[in-house]
């Protein structure tokens, strides 16, 4: 049987190991993450690589990707490996002990572990991939604290139901939200996720604006904006 992948217009991403697959909220976050030419960024827990793949195709950067799973890791450098983008290291290592490395980067991004309030799941791989028993929010706004450069931001994904952990997590560490995408499946569906970008500058209002995926629930019927994200990505647009 042939290994499951996911093709993108300038790179292909196997996807058949470490509990996650691609995903909606991780190519949210890689198209959407913002990044500048000449940055250091770090992709905490890369899975498949794919966030770091979609920022390497965005802007010429040095990129670390570090992963706690072994296997998924093996996977996320083999996907480096066939793409065309170079800059890119893989790192099997948990995020406590990558930051012992003394490393300070521009932009750290991180779609993390969210099942803090479900059942863990039986799967080893996806219990080191999603729940929170292996990395909670306080201890990651802690580890990025110590990893940004001053002026540094960290752009994250999660629930809408994870606002309060979240944002009680960042500022305990000095992180306020600069800009804020609520996002929602589709008109007059629930919010379903959040994107922010963390800086330690305190702001009065942070840039805030909802962003829909779908414009009905009919298949494949995406929102305009939606494709203006992902167009350089996906094969369809």
């Amino acid at each position: 049987m042939a290994e499951p992948f996911f093709q993108f217009k300038k790179f292909r991403v196997y996807h058949s190991a470490g509990g996650f697959k691609v995903g909606t909220d991780g190519v949210l976050l890689g198209a959407w993450a913002p990044v500048n030419d000449g940055e250091h960024v770090l992709d905490i827990g890369t899975g498949t690589g794919l966030i770091s793949l979609m920022i390497a195709q965005r802007a010429r950067v040095k990129m670390d990707a570090i992963e706690i799973n072994p296997i998924a890791a093996e996977q996320a450098k083999r996907n480096v490996a066939h793409s065309p983008f170079t800059d890119i290291t893989v790192y099997n290592a948990d995020v406590a002990e990558f930051v012992k490395h003394g490393k300070k980067y521009d932009l750290v991004v991180c779609n993390p572990p969210f099942f803090s309030n479900a059942q863990a799941p039986k799967d080893q791989s996806l219990h080191l991939a999603k729940h929170t028993v292996s990395l909670k929010p306080a201890d990651l706004f802690h580890h990025v604290k110590q990893l940004l450069k001053t002026d540094g931001r960290f752009a994250v994904i999660f629930p809408k139901t994870e606002y309060d952990t979240f944002c009680s997590a960042a500022k305990s560490q000095g992180f306020y939200p600069k800009e804020v995408l609520d996002v929602f499946p589709q008109p007059d569906y629930p919010e379903i996720r959040l994107m922010v970008n963390f800086t330690h500058t305190e702001l009065d209002k942070p840039n805030r604006r909802d962003f829909c995926i779908a414009q009905s629930n009919e298949r494949h019927d995406y929102s305009e904006e939606y494709k203006k994200l992902t167009k350089d990505f996906f094969l369809r647009f």
